[in-house]
């Protein structure tokens, strides 16, 4: 069965490869980064699977939405969106936070659909590119 590691893994060089440059890509995941994340995280994941194959992931750190991703063979079929839905339930002080890559415009547009808003630009020092910084009041859970 693939690991949530191998899942990411494989779908990161179509996500991000248009802005951040294949070999960016492959230089992440060569470098073992992928793996190391998932054995630091893993107790702050909250995954979605289809036939115990995992499809997607969401991992919270108190208020940060740290990552969220979903396989590219099952987007806009509502598993983002019930992931975030679990943040939203988990979410301590009244709000979710996360950065996102401007250029991600599929990712901004669909944190902008479940109520968050952009409230603030940053350069990433890793790629040197924009980020920015979204937020969304929640229920304390």
């Amino acid at each position: 069965m693939p690991t949530i590691g191998g899942m990411q893994k494989a779908s990161l060089p179509d996500t991000y490869g248009p802005f951040l440059g294949r070999a960016t890509v492959e230089e992440l995941t060569a470098a073992g980064n992928v793996e190391r994340y998932f054995e630091k995280h893993w107790p702050n994941a909250t995954v979605a699977t289809v036939d115990a194959r995992i499809i997607g992931v969401v991992v919270l750190r108190g208020a940060l939405v740290d990552l969220a991703w979903v396989d590219p063979a099952f987007r806009s079929q509502g598993i983002g969106s019930a992931l975030m839905a679990e943040a939203d339930r988990q979410a301590r002080g009244g709000e979710l936070r996360l950065e996102v890559w401007k250029m991600n415009e599929r990712a901004v547009a669909f944190y902008e659909r479940l109520g968050f808003g952009a409230v603030e630009e940053l350069d990433d020092p890793a790629t040197g590119l924009a980020k920015l910084v979204m937020r969304k009041a929640v229920r304390s859970g």
